[in-house]
């Protein structure tokens, strides 16, 4: 209520947070083939960039920000290939907890 976020904000915030993420990075990042391939119809053409869907995300995100105060020594870790991570990410906390399946990459 404070961010002033609109129904179809709060609803495609609420998709991005579970399955649908794969197809949405799958649209801005144009990878994994497989997921991108899902994107498109029977005939393998005009894909769906969900282009109103992430346009809801990036607005409630950005309204999101604009009133979520994050605690000076919260550190935020993000994405980033070939990093490792520090040893108290995987432990239990009361404050969190995590988990996670990691696959092996498939050998090509």
């Amino acid at each position: 209520r404070v961010a002033s976020l609109r129904e179809e904000e709060v609803i495609c915030l609420r998709l991005y947070t579970g399955p649908m993420f794969v197809l949405y990075n799958a649209s801005l990042r144009g990878f994994p083939d497989t997921d991108v391939a899902a994107l498109c119809d029977e005939d393998g053409k005009n894909p769906n960039k969900y282009e109103t869907t992430i346009f809801c995300i990036a607005s409630a995100v950005t309204k999101l920000s604009k009133v979520t105060k994050i605690p000076a020594d919260r550190k935020l870790y993000r994405g980033l290939g070939g990093m490792v991570l520090p040893e108290q990410f995987w432990l239990r906390t009361r404050e969190c907890q995590v988990h996670m399946l990691l696959k092996p990459k498939s050998a090509e």
